[in-house]
């Protein structure tokens, strides 16, 4: 699949991949090793031109880069989960019973 036409739709399914590595540190770990492998894994396939690095800073956000070849470089953002979100939090957020995301306006009276 080429990079889909429906951003907004790829962008919430990197954000459920992301919360739910939070919650699985070898899904975490998966992700930032083999990131285009895990992306694939989880339904998110990219086309062979396209090179997945990660990004770990808190304020990361997702970048597509062309460069002069063939290749483009999309940058994935894979922050560190927020030290004042709950598992219970990213739980009610993944079960779509909050809305915002984890680590950004997450409604905490979810749960």
């Amino acid at each position: 699949m080429a990079f889909p036409q429906d951003w907004r739709s790829w962008e919430t399914q990197i954000a459920r991949l992301i919360a739910q590595a939070w919650l699985d540190e070898a899904l975490y770990t998966l992700l930032l090793n083999e990131p285009k492998a895990t992306l694939a894994a989880n339904g998110l396939i990219l086309e062979d031109f396209v090179e997945v690095r990660i990004h770990q800073d808190r304020d990361a956000v997702p970048v597509l880069q062309g460069t002069q070849g063939e290749t483009v470089i999309y940058i994935l953002p894979l922050p560190p989960k927020p030290d004042d979100v709950t598992d219970e939090q990213i739980h009610c957020w993944l079960d779509g019973r909050a809305e915002g995301f984890p680590g950004g306006n997450i409604n905490a009276s979810c749960c």
